[in-house]
């Protein structure tokens, strides 16, 4: 009963979304506006409200990120050694290789640490929410790494670097990681008029990524799926947090803090991953149906995991 209250509040408002959007209940642009929405403002006025208030425990927290790095790392390494072998062209690659490791962190890792370890530990919440900024620019760096030396060369190389590092810096998710520290370590409160506000936006964040997702996966990008999207997805959401799960015992950490990172690893494949490797020159169409076949396996992986791990 646990492992069904903890996913399945999770697949329900994701399917709520795809649901509002083939339906046409709401307009395509309510959903541009709600993507817009909480990743400029809800996912960041949920980090700066709870970060700020956070009680840090720096030496865990660094442990746990260590932990998800070197997962992150491993199952890249897996992923280029399958690459080869099934001899995929170079944009196939990159776009194999990053779906295999960058996981959709934000918009589905924290939701599912929130449910499940949430409701075991209080601390699950802050170390979850605390580590994200480190997860988004991990899963960039490696990213942008691998979709440059893969790609087509759309453009100067050298310009779209700079230009994703520029977007990279402002990165809302970053920068409200970066004023949540700030305050943190500063001793500085908010004022309750302005922490009231940023705690209701953050108080909502969690459903309305949910059913942003939802309304963002396209299964019809499914069709024609050949054996690099299937390998990927299970690299995604199988190997990965399989990796987490038999080096955790190098990094000291009770239950808790390394399901933290393993949820991480273990999240399906980032959207952003068919952005990026759209723009940057790889295969687009690849990345998407990684996006969207392993979504759909995360809803049994997850629940395996949480009836391993916790």
């Amino acid at each position: 009963m646990f492992i069904l209250n903890s996913i399945a509040p999770i697949f329900l408002l994701i399917a709520l979304g795809k649901i509002l959007k083939a339906t046409g209940f709401m307009p395509e642009a309510f959903f541009k506006g709600l993507n817009k929405f909480v990743f400029w403002f809800a996912l960041p006025s949920l980090l700066i409200s709870r970060i700020s208030v956070a009680e840090l425990e720096i030496e865990t927290i660094s442990k746990i990120v260590l932990l998800f790095g070197v997962g992150t790392l491993l199952s890249l390494i897996v992923a280029w050694a399958i690459a080869r072998i099934l001899k995929l062209s170079a944009p196939s690659t990159g776009s194999f290789i990053q779906g295999s490791f960058r996981g959709n962190g934000a918009f589905i890792g924290l939701p599912v640490i929130v449910y499940t370890l949430g409701a075991l530990d209080a601390r699950a919440e802050m170390l979850g929410t605390v580590i994200l900024a480190p997860v988004v620019i991990i899963f960039n760096i490696l990213g942008v790494i691998v979709l440059t030396h893969y790609g087509k060369g759309k453009g100067k190389k050298g310009s779209s670097i700079v230009s994703f590092f520029l977007e990279f810096i402002k990165n809302p998710l970053i920068m409200s990681c970066v004023v949540g520290l700030g305050l943190n370590l500063s001793t500085v409160e908010l004022p309750l008029f302005l922490y009231r506000p940023l705690e209701a936006l953050g108080s909502s964040a969690l459903a309305l990524i949910l059913v942003s997702i939802g309304a963002g996966l396209e299964f019809e990008k499914l069709r024609g799926t050949a054996s690099p999207t299937l390998i990927a997805s299970l690299i995604k959401v199988v190997i990965t947090p399989l990796i987490g799960f038999l080096i955790v015992g190098l990094f000291n950490l009770d239950n808790t803090e390394a399901m933290v990172a393993i949820f991480y690893l273990a999240c399906p494949a980032a959207g952003m991953s068919y952005v990026m490797a759209d723009v940057m020159g790889n295969d687009a169409p690849l990345a998407g149906r990684i996006v969207a076949l392993s979504t759909l396996l995360s809803a049994i992986t997850l629940a395996i995991i949480i009836a391993i791990g916790i």
